[in-house]
Order: C-alpha cells, then structure tokens, then sequence
C-alpha cells in the first residue's frame, strides 16, 4: 500500500476534522440556521463513521447529498451566484468530503479544499478578531499536514493525547513565522486594484446600518447592536457629546405605518451659506461597510467630500454603495440656518398626514394650533406633554394600525423613533412644517487614540421642524423625555434596565477598540492609492506596477535567501545529536564484526545486515527497526521532532546485541 493510500489514524483524522470545522466556522455566522444544521451534521457523521470504522460511502449516497444540497441552496438563496450562496456550497461540499475521508490522499485533498474555504471567508469580514480567528485555522491546517508526513512506527502509534499534537503545532508555529515575512512583501507590493476583483451585484443588502426608511422596530435593531459604525478624527477638541449628532437620511414621506426619505435634489450653491456664528470644524471619518450609500456627518454639514453629493435637505449621499471600509473628511459647522425659505412643494410635504391614520393624534396638534396660536407655545407644550407623563425604554409595547395614537394616548413608552415620529405628526397637524432626522448621536471618545468611536448602537432619530425666518431647526423630543441618552448614549439607559456586566464589557471594548482603528488603517485600508504613495518619504510621488513587481522580486529573494540560511543551519544542528545517536548504533554493530562501508547509507547497511545477519533473531529485528526510525527521522522531514530524537538515542543507548552462537 503505497502511503498515501494509507489508513488515516485516530489522531490525523481529528486534526483533518478540526481543520474542516475551522473553515465553517469562519462562514457561521453569515450562513443560514437549515445550511448550517445540515454542514454540522455532516461532520459529526463523519467522525462518528470514523470511530467505527464504516466502509467507504457509496455513490448513490454521494448523488444524493450533492441533491440535496442543490435543493436548500435553491430553496435558501433562489440562485447559486455571490459570496453567500458559493459559501454556503463550499461549507457543505467539504462537510460531505469530511464524509469520504479514509486515506491519506482524501486527507491532503480536504486539507486543500478546507484552506479556500477558510480564506473565502476573509470576503466578509476582515476586522482584526476575525482576521486572528481565520490565523488559528491557518495553524491547524499546517498542524494536519505536518501531522500526514510519513511517521515511525513509534510515533504513530502514540496514544491520542493534547501531548501528542505538540510536535506537530510546533513545526507549524515554525513554519509560519518563517513565511511571515514573505507574506508581508507579497502585501507591501504586489500591485493592488481600486476595486475588489471578486464583487458581484448579488453580493449587496444585508449589513448592518441607517436606512431611507424607518417603521416601528426598525430602529432598535441598531440600538442593541453593539458593533462599529464609524470612527472619527477630530482637526481639534471635540465638540461636547449634546452637539453630537451625525446626520443622516432625512425622512419627509408618510403613508401611516413608515416614513421615507424624498429626493430633494442637490444643494445649490446659495445653501453654502449656512453659518450664523461659529466657525466650521474638520474632521475624518473612517465608515465600516454597509451596502448603503449614506454618508455621516456632524450636523451640519459644509463641506461636500470626495465622491458624494450633499441634498437640499442637508444629507450626504455618495455616489455608490459603501461596501468597504471607507475614509473621508467633511466640514460642519453647529450653529447654523439653512432653507430660510421654503418651497411650496417641500411645505407640503412636509405637512403632509395619511387620511385615516391617527385621529386622537390629529385632533390634539389642531386643537393646540386653536388654543396657543404661537408655534413656539406648540413646540414646548408637545414637549412638557413627554417630559411629564413619557418613559425611554427599548423595550415598548407593541403598537397597533394608529401607532402615534396608540403611543401618546396608550402606552406612553418607547425610544427615539416612536418621539420623533410622534412629534412630527404632532407638529404637522398643528400647521408646523416637520420632517423626521435619522443617523446617529454622540460616541465614545477614546483619549489613548484621540479619535471618536460611535457604535450602532448609537443609532438616532430627532425632528426638524421650519420656522419662517429662521429655516429648518433641530428638535430632540428623547432628549425632553431622557436627558440621559443624550448626554450618556442609549446603552447608558439600557444598562438601566439589564445586568452590570454588560455596561463592564462595553467599556472595556471601547478601550480596546484603539488596536481596532489601528488594524483599519494599517491594514485593511492598505489601498492601490496608499501603495502608490510609499516611496513619498524618498521624493518619488508615483510607483509603476512594474517597480511594484521588481521590488516584490528583490524583497522577495532576499527573505528567501535568510529563510533557506536559517532552515540549512537549523537542520543542520538538529541532526547533530541525531546523527551522533546514529554513529552510536554504527559502533555498536562494528564491535561484534558488522562495521559500517565507508560510502554506506542507512538503507544499504540495513539491507547487508539483514541478508548476512551475525545477529541473534530477537536484536535483528531491533536492530532494523531502529535504522527504519533514523530513516524516517533523518530523511522523511525537513526538522525531525525533538521527542523523536530523544526516543532514537534513547533506544540506540539501550540496545544490547547478541550475536548467534
């Protein structure tokens, strides 16, 4: 049996069946719950099959897997193209392989197979807690392949044991930090293009973020998700956390159960002028991706970045769809006036309501609009009315077809959206232009760093309301009902409500998040534009692909060139108490009359002994085990493991021979 038909042992096969859950692993969470079912129960079939011993799956059996993947991912997906369906196909196409895996053929196969699944993963997501995750796949796979070499006897036969996955760890531990290097000149200077290679247009939807539209719910998904929005680098201080809000999508439609953002077209020039008294502030915005072409910025906005265009209603919008981590500066002043006239077209939208949706709601803004007359009196009767009888809570009542009604007369408890909203409709029915505000307020400040981190669950609605004279003016009826969202975020009020630990774990993930923003901006934002400019420093403004190329080649070559020095003398010094080991067997043989031939190697030494053998039956067969043991430590691996010499020596030391009488 030639070895790689060879009969995988018990140890092999649970590194190969690791190997195989690591790359899954990586696809978990973005796969759906039948797919996933169905790759695990797979593998667990498989190690079960394994520990029995069960014969080879037939075919029909392979057809019919192949079948039934064919079915879900129809059934899942409607198609088998893009990131999500090509995963979900190569999770189950290696599970089922896992399933046929009896040799050590199969085993190099799925090892194969297994680290382009792994790597696939890395399409999406690439933050540094996944980037470690799909590192410990990487070792395991160098851990089973180093596992398949060809073994002695002794240690083939070593019991299973954490002990025993050593050796095998270690080499590959070795094995990459040698390649660590090179890896790191292929990243520096292989050519990179502007746009990712492998990007298809059913690779869109489906990530976390702000959206044009927003219904009751919608929202506080977002405000129990704790994962990174943007990261922002402020020119200088800070402004305080009340001035904070990041706009958004504004929405002006609605049709009684969810509201809309309207195009508005672009911002004429006039609308520049929008300062009333401070000075304009500067920053950089690092945006994770999000398959939306919103664009954050502090409110309001100046100045229009690379890429985006700004609406009449002050929103950012870019050109395409943020689908990867994305930098860009902006400039927004706080105090401000912009639309100090309003268009016939846009008044009426924005006092727009549904026929038939919300009479109490209706009825209270116009009886207000009778009895006050003043629209400032309005404003602050609607927000004395949440102030003094409201509560901020993630955790609202559900709410029926008149959901403002059901909301200001019924269960008087909710969050950003269900103020915002009701505040708008109030408003609206009282005669006051309104619109509702999306995007985000407030952040955490990370002082190591000096950059501002704010999270999804920083997600916010406010209103707008117009004021003739005075233009479009931001009102925050949360802030009336919880001051403390404001000044301390939603995840303070949350933590109101749930256990300490998790306020603990938040806190110490914004610390940390420092070694987050630095993965970023070394690493994942490593563009063909940042390439290009790497020779700045020596006054070289533009590389060539082909200086690219010639500098890949020398750097390259000389890490190579160290690597092979280093791996030469390494062997070359591992050997050492091997071969002293070998030459103690050698002189033990010569002084019972079997000397070594001066141009002799192992194999043809073995084979004269065994054909002329002056040996007792019991020491020959000790004595060719012990040459099959250097061979197979000498000359089947490039570092024979320090348990295999030891246990060479300590055989050879050991070893009394006894010649035939």
């Amino acid at each position: 049996m030639s070895d790689t038909a060879a009969v995988l042992t018990g140890r092999q096969f649970t590194l190969i069946g690791a190997v195989v859950l690591a790359a899954v692993l990586a696809h978990v969470p973005h796969l759906p719950l039948g797919i996933t079912a169905l790759v695990f129960a797979l593998i667990a079939a498989s190690w079960l099959r394994h520990r029995q011993g069960a014969a080879a799956l037939p075919g029909w059996a392979k057809l019919l897997l192949i079948a039934v993947f064919a079915l879900v991912l129809i059934a899942e997906y409607r198609s088998v193209i893009g990131r999500e369906p090509g995963s979900a196909l190569a999770c189950a196409m290696l599970a089922s392989k896992l399933l046929e895996t009896r040799t050590r053929r199969d085993a190099f196969a799925a090892i194969c197979f297994a680290s382009f699944t792994l790597m696939s993963a890395l399409l999406f997501d690439t933050s540094l807690v996944f980037t470690l995750a799909s590192f410990v796949g990487v070792v395991l796979l160098l851990t089973a392949m180093r596992e398949l070499e060809p073994q002695s006897t002794a240690l083939a036969k070593r019991a299973v044991s954490l002990r025993s996955y050593l050796p095998a760890l270690r080499a590959s531990m070795v094995s990459l930090a040698i390649a660590a290097p090179l890896a790191l000149c292929g990243f520096v200077f292989i050519p990179r293009l502007d746009s990712p290679l492998w990007r298809t247009p059913a690779d869109a939807g489906a990530r976390t973020g702000i959206s044009d539209t927003m219904s009751p719910g919608s929202v506080q998904n977002l405000l129990t998700d704790d994962s990174a929005a943007f990261r922002v680098g402020f020119d200088g201080s800070p402004p305080d956390r009340a001035q904070l809000y990041w706009r958004g999508p504004v929405l002006t439609d609605f049709d009684g159960t969810t509201w809309r953002r309207r195009e508005t077209g672009i911002a004429k020039p006039e609308q520049r002028e929008s300062t009333a008294g401070s000075g304009a502030i500067g920053y950089e915005v690092t945006l994770e991706a999000s398959d939306k072409p919103w664009l954050f910025a502090l409110d309001l906005p100046v100045d229009v970045p690379a890429d985006a265009l700004r609406g009449r209603d002050m929103s950012l919008v870019r050109r395409r769809p943020v689908t990867e981590l994305f930098r860009y500066r902006a400039r927004s002043v706080l105090d401000y006036r912009f639309d100090q006239s309003l268009s016939p077209d846009l008044r009426r939208a924005t006092l727009a309501l549904p026929e038939g949706f919300n009479p109490r709601s209706v009825e209270q803004g116009k009886t207000w609009r009778n009895e006050l007359h003043d629209d400032d009196a309005i404003i602050r009767a609607a927000l004395e009315r949440f102030h003094n009888a409201f509560f901020y809570t993630l955790s609202p009542p559900l709410l029926g077809r008149n959901s403002v009604d059901d909301f200001l007369f019924g269960t008087k408890r909710g969050f950003c959206e269900h103020y915002a909203a009701a505040f708008v409709v109030l408003m609206r029915a009282a005669g006051i232009p309104a619109r509702v505000v999306t995007g985000y307020q407030g952040g955490y400040f990370n002082a190591v760093g000096n950059y501002l981190l704010v999270r999804q669950s920083d997600a916010h609605a406010w209103a707008e309301v117009w004021r003739a004279g005075r233009g479009w003016i931001r009102i925050d009826p949360t802030a009336a009902v919880s001051p403390q969202r404001v000044e301390l975020g939603a995840q303070a009020v949350t933590f109101g409500e749930s256990a300490w630990y998790r306020s603990w774990l938040l806190g110490a993930r914004n610390r940390v998040d420092l070694i987050n923003r630095v993965w970023n901006s070394v690493v994942v934002q490593f563009n063909a534009q940042r390439q290009q400019s790497l020779l700045h420093p020596f006054g070289i403004d533009r590389i060539e692909p082909a200086t690219l190329l010639w500098l890949l080649i020398g750097a390259s070559t000389l890490m190579l060139g160290v690597a092979t020095f280093w791996a030469m003398r390494t062997a070359r010094l591992r050997a050492a108490p091997l071969d002293a080991a070998y030459d103690a067997l050698c002189t033990k043989l010569a002084r019972i009359g079997a000397p070594r031939g001066d141009s002799e190697g192992p194999l043809d030494y073995a084979s004269r002994l065994r054909s002329a053998p002056p040996l007792s039956d019991r020491c020959a067969v000790e004595v060719q085990r012990l040459f099959a043991e250097y061979v197979g430590l000498r000359y089947a691996r490039a570092f024979p493991t320090g348990e295999g010499i030891a246990g060479f020596a300590r055989d050879v030391y050991r070893l009394r021979l006894e010649t035939r009488n």
